[in-house]
């Protein structure tokens, strides 16, 4: 698990398409995501705020596989640092995807 070293505002390479990361955020949150338009979200839970914005980048290409990456900027507005570290954890569970 990735764990940012500020729980202010931080920035992450995230390999998934646009549908793929909202998929990703309203199944760790529903209810708790407002898509704002143009790749840009607020999450909500509890006291904690936090702002997320996902732009498309190049896709990773290894030999024939094109893999959509996204560049994407969280930027918290409100809550404290613990309820903020599990909102991430949270979001970080929602978005693993299988492995070998």
């Amino acid at each position: 698990m990735f764990t940012p070293s500020s729980l202010e505002s931080f920035e992450r390479e995230t390999g998934a398409s646009a549908q793929e990361f909202e998929r990703s955020l309203q199944a760790a949150l529903p209810g708790g995501v407002e898509s704002l338009g143009a790749g840009r979200y607020r999450v909500c839970e509890g006291d904690v705020r936090l702002e997320i914005t996902a732009e498309p980048q190049a896709p990773r290409r290894i030999g024939l596989f094109a893999l959509p990456v996204l560049a994407t900027r969280y930027h918290f507005v409100a809550g404290s640092l613990p309820a903020r570290a599990a909102l991430i954890a949270r979001l970080d569970r929602a978005m693993q995807r299988g492995g070998g």
